[in-house]
């Protein structure tokens, strides 16, 4: 398990996570807090929550504005989150967060696709190490 930050403590994770494959797919994501937004990109998701790859350091235990979006369409996916922990590894920050209404795997939207190929691919490689 990775060093945490001071300020937090690990949490379990319920569910499998998918690791968005960086070099095919870039999806953006904006924290908006009643201060100020921050940017980053998606790391991983799962329909309760995701990690979010920030370019500076983002506060914790707060509730703020997610929102996600592909370089390469105009489909927005916003969500009220709750920011649960951080961690930063060299200069990359990294911020775990949980969704107040979780994403439905099977749904249309651009992540449900992700989180659906990412649970086949991860069953493909799951069945061929057998």
């Amino acid at each position: 398990m990775k060093k945490q930050d001071s300020k937090t403590t690990p949490l379990r994770r319920r569910e499998g996570r998918y690791t968005v494959p960086v070099f095919s797919v870039r999806i953006n994501a904006e924290l908006i807090t009643p201060e100020r937004t921050y940017h980053g990109v998606l790391w991983d998701i799962s329909t309760s929550g995701a990690c979010i790859q920030a370019f500076e350091q983002i506060p914790i235990r707060i509730s703020c504005l997610l929102r996600l979006h592909q370089h390469a369409g105009p489909e927005v996916i916003e969500r009220t989150v709750q920011l649960l922990w951080r961690d930063t590894v060299m200069r990359a920050h990294y911020v775990g967060l949980r969704f107040e209404q979780p994403i439905p795997a099977d749904s249309s939207t651009f992540l449900g696709v992700l989180i659906e190929n990412s649970k086949q691919s991860q069953d493909n490689q799951n069945a061929n190490s057998d």
